[in-house]
């Protein structure tokens, strides 16, 4: 295995183990520690740019990044919960960060020992992506994009992992996969499809206690109101005109106290709820798979070698 994809894969297991126990504890993590994660690979691809001397390009792209980067922490945001705010230093970073992208992107040399700068072009394009799928509620947490954020620049590029991963593509495919599809986000689809396992195991733990009701079984499962169980979201409301709903995806960080009250008031002692999953559990899990297996995706589509 390369040295740097070895101090890549050292830093990312070590700062994801520390992510994952936070999040078990208290559904939390703080942004330092995705501050730092980020800002080593930064140091780390800057070690790589110089001591194997790649072209300029790739220290523009690092710049780019970089920007992008630590304007998701600091500064006010240009898009906040009341719409737009106009704010002229952050506006003319983010268009100097596009412009060092779409100078450095366009002048790309080719040839052998250039093959990792198209994947370092998706260093700034994934860092707005994956705050696009936030937007989206493809990513349920703020944890969970800036995660995915700090990774993309501690894995800019596919590692030199040899033996590893066990799946790879067709070389023609994996040469394409490794531009178009950036490796923080094999990261996310491995640790995606891990998190397959959860609803699962909701269905056998309601079977088990006699819950079988589709599809809430596969999302939640039934609990006292007193005490609310902790970390978990409620499935079920009494509307303003008195009926009794079941909501299957409720709102994120809604306050259940009035929902509990009212149900209570109409008699119901237990409801179904949903569990705040622990996504850092599954990342690093991903994150771990991604080096060693490959990308789960190409296995499922029969892609592999």
């Amino acid at each position: 295995m390369d040295a740097f994809a070895a101090t890549r894969l050292a830093a990312g297991v070590g700062f994801l183990v520390i992510a994952a126990t936070s999040d078990l504890r208290s559904r939390r993590v703080r942004d330092p520690l995705w501050i730092s994660l980020g800002t080593a690979g930064l140091m780390i691809l800057a070690a790589q740019i110089a001591f194997r001397g790649l072209a300029w390009p790739a220290w523009l792209l690092l710049l780019s990044a970089a920007t992008f980067f630590y304007a998701v922490f600091f500064g006010d945001p240009l898009f906040g919960e009341d719409g737009f705010h106009a704010r002229p230093i952050r506006i003319v970073l983010l268009l100097a960060a596009g412009a060092l992208f779409l100078v450095s992107a366009g002048s790309i040399p080719s040839g052998a020992g250039y093959e990792v700068l198209p994947q370092l072009a998706s260093m700034p394009i994934m860092v707005l992506v994956y705050q696009g799928f936030y937007r989206l509620r493809l990513l349920h947490g703020g944890a969970d994009a800036k995660g995915l954020i700090a990774l993309t620049l501690l894995i800019p590029a596919y590692p030199d992992a040899l033996p590893f991963p066990v799946l790879q593509a067709d070389a023609r495919v994996d040469a394409l996969l490794r531009v178009v599809f950036p490796f923080s986000l094999v990261i996310w689809v491995d640790a995606a499809i891990l998190s397959l396992a959860v609803p699962v195991a909701l269905l056998i733990y309601n079977v088990a206690r006699g819950d079988l009701a589709l599809p809430q079984a596969l999302l939640g499962y039934r609990a006292p109101l007193d005490p609310f169980p902790a970390h978990a979201w409620l499935m079920e409301k009494i509307t303003a005109r008195g009926e009794h709903v079941l909501v299957l995806f409720p709102r994120r960080g809604a306050d259940p106290t009035g929902e509990i009250a009212r149900l209570r008031a109409a008699g119901v002692e237990r409801a179904w709820v949903t569990p705040q999953t622990p996504f850092m559990v599954p990342l690093l899990l991903g994150f771990m798979l991604a080096f060693f297996a490959g990308n789960l995706l190409v296995a499922v589509l029969g892609l592999a070698r």
